[in-house]
Order: structure tokens, then C-alpha cells, then sequence
């Protein structure tokens, strides 16, 4: 089955069949949802789905996720997994926590439909495979850190994604003071969410963990020094470091390439490491590069799933 998205419809305006917490506005709302969704299955076991724009098919995973259909959402897993490049890995990953969070449980509560119309996976399989998407997001972020941490998407992650990415080790990032303006941008996007004032004390009980993934002692003295920074007030200036904190950073930084400055804490002092650029199967669980070969072998598998399920 191919769903066509008009060329000249905007990107990201696409209006979600379903969100992600499975709920409508109108009781007849959620019977079209189901005409739908049944004309969808009725012709997935011999017409395999063919999509082109992720927005699409994380609004039919959605979908999948509300009916209850977990064959349906493999298929627009291993679609987006297809699709993930260095532009999409943010909007990917903020539907995947938004997921977790906004359904019953942990995970996405994946589960065969009733009757069953394809025979659903063992759910912790489902999960795993979740699970290895958003792995490949992080992998994708890894190799384009300067691109996607100037992303306007970067402000609406939460939390928990954001630590994730400023924090990996893998991270290639050209320079800290890049992580630092991205967690006091996202951090002052926040405040507004929240309604706070950006006071100091406001700043540092938003960013929490935050305030350490930027690696200054990596910084040289002008980065680190500096008064501002995108917009937003340089490391020593901000307020989220104590003078102590903000001192012990500049002697390491003085010393670093003379003599032994010792490390910093929360890892302030390591440099990170490039990753091995490789994404993980969704079949096999085992690891392999993404390119030509990958993508002949997910549409493959994706058309014996549609087939022989």
C-alpha cells in the first residue's frame, strides 16, 4: 500500500491521525479511526506500506499503538528506521519518550488486536525493537552533534533525551561550548513552559544534571570566558557553576598542556570518543553499518513480515 503525502504540504504539519496517548475529541472520531485502520490491515499482507515522510509513519505507529496491533507497528518501525537520517532523528526520538510517557507502563503498551489479525510478537521483542530505533537515533545525533544541537527541535525534547544526548561519550561534537549553549537554550525553553522567571536559581533547578554535560574543562579559556553565546550568557556568567566550581575549571583549564591538572568531576576533563557508526538490526539484534545493503535487506524483511505473518 503507498500513502502519498502532497509535495507542497508543509513538513511537520502533517495533522496526526492519532496521538500518542490514543485519545479524540468525538466518539465518531475514533470509529473513522478504525475504518481506517481496518482498511490499512486488510490490504497489508499483500501490499506492504510504502512511506516516504517520517511524520507519517510515527502518526500510523501511533495508531498501531492504540489499536493494539503490534505487526502494524513494526512495519512503521522498521519504515522510520529506514528513513532516520541527521534532519529527523530529534522529531523521531520526541515521539518515541512522548510515547512512553502518555500510554499505561514504561513502554508502549503493544498488544494483539482482538480478534487478532496478525499474530503479535513476544511484547518484550516489541519493546526491544523500540528500543533499537531510538538506540539508532542516538547513533545518528552522535555523528552530526554540531548539526542537531542547533536544531529549534532540540528546545522541545524532554528531560531525560536531553541528558541523553549531551552525555554520551560518543558524542562527536566539534566543541563544548556547542553542548553548553544547547542545554541553556532548551534549559530557558523550559522556564517558559514552566512559566519561570530565567532567574539563576530557576536555571540550575531546571537543568539539574544538565548544568555538568557541557565537558569545560575541555573548553579553551576564550570559549569558556566568553560573555555570551547563542544568545544566552557564557559558562562563567550564567550562574548555573558556583564561584568554586567555576575556579576549579579555569586553574584546569590554565594548566592543561603544562603540567598534570588532575580531572574534573562528572567527567569535565574526558574527551569523548567517536562511535563506531554502527546501527543495530531490527531483526537479528545484531549490529551492522546503515547503508545500501541495510536498506535492501529491512525492505525485504519488511514485505516477508506483510506476507507471511
Amino acid at each position: 500500500m503507498v500513502l502519498k503525502v502532497e509535495d507542497d504540504e508543509p513538513y511537520g504539519e502533517t495533522k496526526p491521525i492519532l496521538d500518542a496517548g490514543g485519545t479524540s475529541d468525538a466518539e465518531d472520531t475514533d470509529l473513522r479511526i478504525q475504518e481506517v485502520y481496518k482498511s490499512i490491515t486488510s490490504t497489508i499482507k499483500t501490499d506492504p506500506l510504502t512511506i516516504d515522510k517520517p511524520a507519517v509513519a510515527l502518526d500510523l505507529f501511533s495508531t498501531a499503538v492504540h489499536v493494539k496491533n503490534a505487526a502494524l507497528a513494526k512495519q512503521c518501525i522498521e519504515i522510520l528506521n529506514n528513513l532516520l537520517n541527521k534532519r529527523d532523528a530529534l522529531l523521531i526520538l520526541n515521539h518515541l519518550s512522548k510515547c512512553r510517557s502518555d500510554t499505561t507502563g514504561d513502554t508502549c503498551d503493544l498488544e494483539p488486536s482482538a480478534p487478532p489479525i496478525e499474530e503479535a510478537p513476544d511484547e518484550d521483542w516489541v519493546h526491544d525493537l523500540v528500543d533499537n530505533l531510538r538506540n539508532n537515533c542516538l547513533l545518528e545525533i552522535d555523528k552530526h552533534a554540531d548539526y542537531v544541537l542547533k536544531q529549534k527541535e532540540f528546545l522541545e525534547l524532554v528531560y531525560a533525551d536531553v541528558l541523553s544526548i549531551t552525555t554520551r561519550d560518543t558524542l562527536q561534537v566539534s566543541s563544548e561550548i556547542i553542548v553548553y549553549s544547547a542545554i541553556m537554550r532548551w534549559c530557558i525553553e523550559e522556564c517558559r513552559r514552566r512559566t519561570l522567571q530565567t532567574q539563576k536559581v530557576n536555571l540550575k533547578a531546571v537543568l539539574r544534571d544538565l548544568a555538568y554535560a557541557p565537558r569545560y574543562g575541555l573548553m579553551s579559556k576564550k570559549e569558556f570566558l566568553c560573555r555570551t553565546i547563542d544568545g544566552v550568557k557564557g559558562p562563567d556568567r550564567s550562574g548555573v557553576l558556583d564561584e568554586a566550581e567555576t575556579e576549579r575549571i579555569l586553574e584546569h583549564i590554565r594548566k592543561r598542556g603544562k603540567n598534570n591538572p588532575g580531572e574534573l568531576p562528572f567527567k569535565g576533563s574526558v574527551p569523548r570518543r567517536a562511535s563506531n557508526g554502527k546501527h543495530w538490526m531490527l531483526h537479528s539484534g545484531m549490529t551492522s553499518t546503515k547503508g545500501t545493503c541495510d536498506k535492501f535487506i529491512i525492505n525485504f524483511l519488511t514485505c516477508w513480515t506483510a506476507v507471511f505473518d
